[in-house]
């Protein structure tokens, strides 16, 4: 992602961040299906993105080029496709790797971060990153292919 769709994606992950500390406790521990979800995530954009490899429909995007910050539109969908994939391995490898309870000193007071702070910027990044991708491929389904 690029310009605009990058800003939004860093403040949906600051702020769902900020949110996380607060709405899951340390009881939390249904990781396995976060990380369930997030391989049904990457199967799924695999699966679109060799079946939009192989469509005509590649050739109709990089000819289209009225894309900015973008070359072509085949290399925004690339970027976003690139970027989510790229966000769902990092998050299950953050899975795996966060500590289940680690201090912080701030302002003179202890906040107690957790594996569990990490689960609401997890699902809203990979919703966003999930909608930007949708938005694109309903938009481009309407473009005319002539074989």
């Amino acid at each position: 992602m690029k310009g605009r769709d990058l800003i939004y994606f860093w403040l949906i992950i600051i702020v769902s961040f900020l949110g996380g500390i607060f709405l899951f406790d340390s009881n939390f521990d249904s990781y396995s299906d976060l990380i369930t979800y997030l391989s049904i995530m990457i199967g799924f954009k695999i699966a679109s993105l060799s079946i939009l490899f192989s469509s005509p429909l590649r050739k109709k995007l990089w000819d289209a080029n009225n894309v900015k910050p973008y070359k072509t539109e085949l290399h925004r969908i690339k970027d976003y496709y690139k970027h989510s994939i790229i966000f769902e391995v990092v998050s299950i490898i953050v899975i795996f790797v966060f500590p289940n309870c680690l201090k912080v000193d701030f302002l003179f007071n202890f906040i107690h971060l957790g594996k569990q702070s990490v689960v609401l910027p997890i699902l809203t990044g990979s919703a966003y990153c999930l909608l930007k991708i949708c938005k694109d491929l309903f938009r481009i389904f309407t473009f005319p292919t002539n074989d």
